[in-house]
């Protein structure tokens, strides 16, 4: 019995090691909170890995430069904006390219009662992490990619909540960190009928 309440009290710290790690957070005037439920993005590896791609084979018209990124974060609580940014796993710093402040009255819910941030990081400029973003673009479907040459050590996001109050972070380093590859091949795309 002993072995099962020790188990339990460990249990119980790792989850407040855990939550403490970042990926949820309070306002210190208790304003609101909010934790990131997942980062996703448009491209995936065979065996499921969702990936970023700086060059894309195969890719729809318009997109052979752009990976488009999926944030969904719930919350509680007043929210007047919430500042994104992205940042390389490398070195643990702010892309300063790959900021953007999204005020409430553009927040998009989900029927869940989550938001969700969809937004297009472009790499046309060649940096290690693509060099703009822009919110809210037309919903891409995932798409299976073959990938080559790995940049980096991949990167996260963080969003700052602001409040009229406060304000606090969350990111998504212990959650999920998207590798980043030079090169990515789009699978299962239609072939040109032949004669």
């Amino acid at each position: 019995m002993d072995s099962m309440k020790n188990l339990m009290i460990g249990m119980i710290g790792l989850s407040g090691i855990l939550a403490a790690c970042g990926s949820s957070g309070v306002a210190p005037d208790g304003s609101a909170s909010a934790r990131i439920v997942d980062l996703t993005t448009e491209y995936t590896t065979g065996a499921g890995q969702y990936v970023g791609c700086d060059n894309v084979s195969n890719a729809s018209a318009g997109r052979s430069a752009s990976t488009q990124v999926k944030i969904e974060f719930a919350a509680a609580g007043t929210i007047q904006s919430v500042d994104l940014s992205l940042y390389s796993n490398t070195s643990a710093q702010e892309d300063p390219n790959f900021k953007e402040n999204v005020p409430a009255s553009k927040l998009q819910k989900l029927e869940n009662g989550n938001y969700v941030f969809y937004f297009d990081a472009n790499s046309s400029t060649g940096k290690l992490l693509p060099t703009s973003i822009v919110v809210s673009p037309a919903v891409q479907k995932v798409k299976t990619v073959t990938v080559a040459n790995k940049v980096g050590n991949g990167f996260y996001t963080n969003l700052k909540i602001n409040t009229s109050t406060s304000s606090f972070d969350i990111d998504s380093r212990y959650l999920r960190v998207i590798p980043v590859y030079s090169n990515c091949t789009v699978q299962n795309t239609a072939q040109p009928l032949s004669n």
